[in-house]
C-alpha cells in the first residue's frame, strides 16, 4: 500500500531547533552560558497560528516554543509567584497568546508571543485540576477539560465561564475522566473521554454529535488514550500510551491504520501523550524517549474515497 506517514525526526530541545556553530559554543562557553536543557518528559504539544510549536514538560516546569521554519527557540519557565507547577495542556489563541493548563495550580496561565506572563485564569474559582486545552480561535472560545470534575469548562478568552459539558456518566454527552482536546476546523469539539475508552464530538453549541471507541487491545481499540487531534481532510489522529502508537480513524470513527511501535527508534514511541496536527506536519509528545516525534502526512492516493 502506498505509505501515508513519513519519519521527519524528532526534537529533544532547543538544540535542535537552534543549532549554534563552533564560534557561538566557544563564546557561550566563555560566558559561562550552559546548553539548553533537553526534555524530560513532554505532555502537551500545540502549533501557534505562525506555525511554532509548543510543548508543555511538567517535569521541568516550563513550556518550550520551538520555531524550526525561523531557527529560534523559547523557554516560558517563569521564577517565583509567576513560576509554573504542573504545566499540562497547551494552545494558542488567534493572537498567538499562549495559554497553558497549570494542574496543580489549578489555573489557566496566559503568556504574550514572547513568553510575558499576562493573566492567570480559574474560571471564578472553579477549576479543580485543569489538564486538557483547545481554543476554537474563530469563535474565541477556551475549553478546559477539568478532569476529575468530568467536565469541559467552556470559557471566554478572558476567563470568564460560559457553560459545562459533561457531567459524569457513560451516556452520550457525559464524561469519565475527560483529558485532551482538540477542535476541528468547523468549530466540532473533540474530548478525550478517557475512562469511558471512547472520543467523543461535541457541536461548538456543546450538544454531543457523536462519539467512536471501545476499551481493548485490538487494533481500533483504546486502551489508554492520550492526545487527539484532527487534520484538514476530518481523519482524526488518537495517540495512545499503553499501545505505544497513534491511530488514525475517520471521521465516522472507522480505523485507518496506526503508526509506531514501543522503542527509541524513528518511528517507534514511548508511552506518548499529546498530539497535535498542523497542515501535513504532526508532532507527538513521546514521553518516554523525552522528545517531540515529528511526522508528516502524505497525500491520499488519486481516487481515494474520502473519510
Amino acid at each position: 500500500a502506498p505509505a501515508r506517514l513519513a519519519w521527519r525526526g524528532e526534537l529533544r530541545s532547543a538544540r535542535d531547533v537552534v543549532a549554534p556553530g563552533f564560534l557561538e559554543r566557544l563564546a557561550a562557553l566563555v560566558a559561562g552560558r550552559r546548553e539548553p536543557a533537553p526534555l524530560r518528559a513532554p505532555f502537551g504539544v500545540a502549533f501557534d497560528p505562525g506555525g511554532r510549536l509548543l510543548v508543555t514538560d511538567p517535569a521541568r516546569g516550563a513550556v518550550l516554543v520551538l520555531d524550526q521554519e525561523r531557527g529560534a527557540a523559547l523557554e516560558i519557565a517563569p521564577a517565583g509567584a509567576d513560576a509554573l507547577v504542573l504545566p499540562l495542556g497547551v494552545d494558542a489563541d488567534a493572537a498567538g497568546r499562549i495559554y497553558v493548563a497549570d494542574g496543580a495550580a489549578r489555573v489557566v496561565r496566559v503568556f504574550a508571543p514572547d513568553g510575558r506572563p499576562l493573566a492567570r485564569l480559574d474560571a471564578g474559582g472553579a477549576l479543580v485540576r485543569p489538564c486538557g486545552i483547545a481554543i476554537d480561535r474563530a469563535r474565541a472560545l477556551l475549553y478546559v477539560s477539568d478532569t476529575p470534575a468530568h467536565v469541559v469548562r467552556v470559557l471566554g478568552l478572558d476567563g470568564a465561564p460560559r457553560r459545562l459539558i459533561g457531567g459524569r456518566g457513560t451516556g452520550a454527552g457525559e464524561l469519565n475522566y475527560p483529558t485532551f482536546l482538540a477542535v476541528q476546523g468547523d468549530g466540532r469539539l473533540l474530548v478525550v473521554d478517557a475512562m469511558n475508552f471512547r472520543i467523543q464530538a461535541f457541536g461548538a453549541d456543546g450538544a454531543p454529535i457523536g462519539a467512536f471507541g471501545r476499551h481493548g487491545d485490538g487494533s481500533g481499540d483504546l486502551a489508554a488514550p492520550k492526545g487527539v487531534a484532527a487534520d484538514a481532510e476530518g481523519h482524526v489522529l488518537v495517540a495512545d500510551a499503553l499501545f505505544d502508537n497513534f491511530q488514525i480513524f475517520t471521521g465516522r470513527g472507522d480505523l485507518l491504520l496506526f503508526v509506531g511501535a514501543p522503542g527509541g527508534g524513528p518511528g517507534q514511541l514511548s508511552s506518548p501523550a499529546g498530539l497535535a496536527v498542523r497542515g501535513a506536519r504532526v508532532a507527538v509528545a513521546d514521553r518516554g524517549n523525552g522528545r517531540v516525534a515529528l511526522f508528516e502526512l502524505l497525500p491520499a492516493p488519486v481516487g481515494e474515497e474520502a473519510p
